[in-house]
C-alpha cells in the first residue's frame, strides 16, 4: 500500500464519531419509516425530517437555518395492473399520467429489450424488459482514471453497481416513445435484476414526465406476464388493466444552510441532499450526516482559520426536474453567491456493496466503490490522493476529467464553471425499497468526513485563482 503523504496541518478539534454520525443516519431514517411517503420531496417525512436536522444542529450549538420554497409533487396512492382479470403484483411509475377512476385497458404487447420502429403500439399497452446497467467491471476502472486506490485489489475483483446498477440503461426514453406512437399504457419489467424487486422510485435518471399510466413489475412477476402472454389462443391477445391513482400540487420542500462566516469574501459550498425515495439510509441520510458532522466541526473551529466563506447545505427535491434542485434554488435564494464561490463539494451515498443474487441482496462485506470527481486543477488533484491516502478511502477512483459525466449536487454548479468536487457511488439498491440501515458503510462515515474536511483545509488559504486554474 502506498504510504499517506507526510502533510503538515493545524490541530483539529475532535471529528464527530462513527456512533454520532450512524445515530444520525439511524434517525432519519426513523422519522422516514413513520411516514407512508417516507421522506418524498413535499410530503410531511421531508417536513419531519428537515425539522429534525434544524433541531440537532442547534441542540449542538450550530446556527442553522430552513430555507424553503415550492416544487410541483406528485403523489401517488393507489396502483395496481390486472391482467386477464386477475392482479398481478406492480408499483408505480414515478412521474407517470395517473387514470380515471375506470383505469386504462388494452391489449398488450411485449416488446422485448427494444421498441422497433415498425411495431404498432396504438391503443395498446407496450410490456417491455428493461436492461440493467451500466455496471463498470473494477478492473477496468484504471482505463478511466486518473487515480485509483485500491491497495488490497478488492475494487478490480469486483463492479461499480453491484450486479446491474441503480437504474436500467434502456430507459426511460421508450416510455416516451410508446407514448408518441399511441401507446395508452406502459409496463417495465425489471429483468435483469438479479435481487428481483419492483420498488424502481427514480431521481431524474429514471424518472418521467405524465405522458401515459406506466408500472413497474419485478423479474418473476414479468416472467409470469410473459408466459400468460405468449401462451394465450385469444384472437385479441391478453388485455390489461392498469389503475393509478394519485394527486398532483405545489407543495412546499427545502433546504438546511450552515453559513459560517469567513475572514474573505471568497466561498466554499458542501452540499448534499436529505431527501429520499424510500427509507433512504444510503441516499442520502449518509451523505446528509457527514454534511452535518462538517458543519458541527467549523462550527467549533477558530474562527481566524477560517479564511472563506463556508456554506453547508442539505439540499431538498433531489427527485425534482431541474436537478438537483434544491441547489438551483440554494443559487437562486444566495444571489451573487456562485460568482464569489471558488470550490464546490458534494458528498453522496456511503455506502456497502451488495449484489443481487437469486432474488437477494447480499452483502459482500466490502465498501460500495465509489468516485471523487475532481477539478482540472493539479493543486486539487495533488489534496484529493492525499485526502485519499491519508484517510485511506478504499475503493475510490478519480475519474479522468470528461469521461464519465458528474453526477451530485454539485452539477449545475460545475456546469457554471466553479470548480467542483463530487464524492459518490452507484450501488444497485440505490433507489428502491432495500436502501436500509444495514447498506450504510458505518466504519467509512468519518473517514469520508475526513477527506472532505482535507480538501476544504487544502483550499483554504488559497487563492481563488489559483483554484480556478486549469492546469491538468
Amino acid at each position: 500500500m502506498t504510504e499517506p503523504p507526510r502533510r503538515i496541518r493545524r490541530a483539529r478539534p475532535n471529528l464527530p464519531g462513527t456512533d454520532t454520525l450512524m445515530g444520525w443516519v439511524n434517525r432519519m431514517v426513523e422519522i422516514s419509516e413513520e411516514h407512508p411517503e417516507f421522506r418524498r420531496m413535499g410530503t410531511e417525512g421531508d417536513t419531519a425530517v428537515r425539522e429534525w436536522i434544524v433541531d440537532e444542529l442547534t441542540s449542538r450549538g450550530v446556527r442553522a437555518t430552513e430555507e424553503t420554497y415550492e416544487v410541483p409533487t406528485r403523489h401517488y396512492h393507489r396502483w395496481s395492473l390486472e391482467v386477464g382479470g386477475e392482479p398481478l403484483p406492480c408499483f408505480f411509475m414515478n412521474g407517470a399520467e395517473f387514470t380515471g377512476p375506470d383505469g386504462v385497458s388494452g391489449e398488450l404487447i411485449h416488446v422485448g429489450y427494444e421498441l422497433e420502429p415498425h411495431v404498432d403500439v396504438r391503443g395498446r399497452i407496450v410490456v417491455m424488459d428493461l436492461r440493467s446497467g451500466p455496471v463498470l467491471p473494477g478492473k477496468v476502472a484504471a482505463r478511466v482514471s486518473d487515480y485509483v486506490y485500491d491497495p488490497d485489489g478488492v475494487m478490480a475483483a469486483g463492479t461499480f453497481g453491484g450486479q446491474g446498477g441503480p437504474a436500467p440503461s434502456n430507459f426511460p426514453a421508450p416510455y416516451y416513445e410508446a407514448a408518441a406512437r399511441g401507446a395508452v399504457g406502459f409496463i417495465g419489467i425489471l429483468t435483469d435484476r438479479e435481487a428481483d424487486d419492483d420498488s424502481f422510485f427514480p431521481d431524474p435518471t429514471g424518472r418521467v414526465h405524465p405522458r401515459i399510466p406506466g408500472v413497474f413489475l419485478n423479474r418473476t412477476h414479468g416472467a409470469r406476464l410473459t408466459a400468460a402472454m405468449a401462451g394465450s389462443s385469444s384472437p385479441g391477445g391478453v388485455a390489461g388493466l392498469i389503475h393509478l391513482f394519485g394527486e398532483s400540487r405545489t407543495s412546499t420542500s427545502g433546504n438546511i444552510v450552515v453559513h459560517i462566516e469567513g475572514q474573505k469574501d471568497d466561498a466554499i459550498i458542501v452540499n448534499t441532499h436529505h431527501d429520499a425515495g424510500w427509507s433512504g439510509a444510503v441516499q442520502d441520510a449518509s451523505g446528509t450526516a457527514v454534511v452535518m458532522g462538517l458543519a458541527e466541526f467549523y462550527s467549533r473551529f477558530p474562527s481566524n482559520y477560517i479564511q472563506k466563506d463556508l456554506w453547508f447545505v442539505m439540499d431538498g427535491c433531489h427527485y425534482a426536474w431541474d436537478y438537483p434542485y434544491g441547489a438551483n434554488r440554494f443559487a437562486e435564494m444566495h444571489p451573487g453567491l456562485l460568482e464569489r464561490t471558488c470550490l464546490a463539494i458534494g458528498v453522496e451515498h456511503i455506502a456497502k456493496r451488495f449484489v443481487g443474487h437469486e432474488g437477494e441482496l447480499v452483502d459482500t462485506g466490502e465498501v460500495e466503490p465509489r468516485a471523487l470527481y475532481t477539478p482540472r486543477n493539479r493543486m486539487l488533484f495533488d489534496a484529493a490522493v492525499d485526502a485519499i491516502q491519508a484517510n485511506d478511502l478504499r475503493s475510490t477512483i478519480i475519474p479522468t476529467p470528461g469521461v464519465i459525466p458528474l453526477f451530485g449536487e454539485t452539477q449545475s454548479y460545475f456546469l457554471q464553471d466553479v470548480p467542483s468536487f463530487s464524492l459518490i457511488s452507484f450501488p444497485e439498491y440505490l433507489f428502491f425499497r432495500s436502501d436500509t440501515v444495514d447498506k450504510v458503510a458505518a466504519d467509512q462515515l468519518q473517514p469520508t468526513l475526513a477527506t472532505i474536511l482535507d480538501l476544504v483545509d487544502a483550499a483554504m488559504y488559497l487563492p481563488p485563482a489559483w483554484l480556478r486554474t486549469i492546469d491538468r
